[in-house]
């Protein structure tokens, strides 16, 4: 689970990197009569974008932390990178999904440890 954790957490927060550049860039290029324009939706999809580059960092650290055995933190990592930019931006659900996968499958790999620990090492 450590790999599974660590792949899906790198590859999440690349993908959510990449695609808050792209809507950074695109909101860039935008004049101030176009971002007036625009409303709240637009201003909410500026937001969500600086918070999926966040969520790049969050994935890379969280995916690393998995690796090495600190799977409960690496999960919370990964979740909150995964579920933060959803709040502005819902339709970016399929681009972070690979991070929330991540963080679920960490958060399964400490739960898991910790029963199996208690099992095996009775008293």
């Amino acid at each position: 689970m450590r790999i599974a954790a660590l792949i899906l957490g790198v590859l999440g927060g690349l993908v959510a990197g990449a695609l808050g550049a792209k809507w950074l860039g695109d909101f860039g290029q935008l004049n101030e009569m176009q971002r007036a324009m625009g409303g709240e939706q637009l201003q909410n999809m500026g937001t969500a974008g600086l918070l999926m580059i966040l969520s790049l960092v969050l994935g890379v650290t969280g995916g690393i932390m998995s690796w090495k055995r600190k799977f409960l933190v690496g999960g919370v990592l990964m979740l909150v990178g995964g579920i933060m930019p959803l709040l502005f931006a819902k339709q970016a659900i399929l681009f972070l999904s690979l991070l929330v996968a991540g963080g679920i499958v960490a958060l399964l790999a400490h739960f898991t440890s910790a029963t199996s620990g208690e099992i095996t090492h009775p008293g």
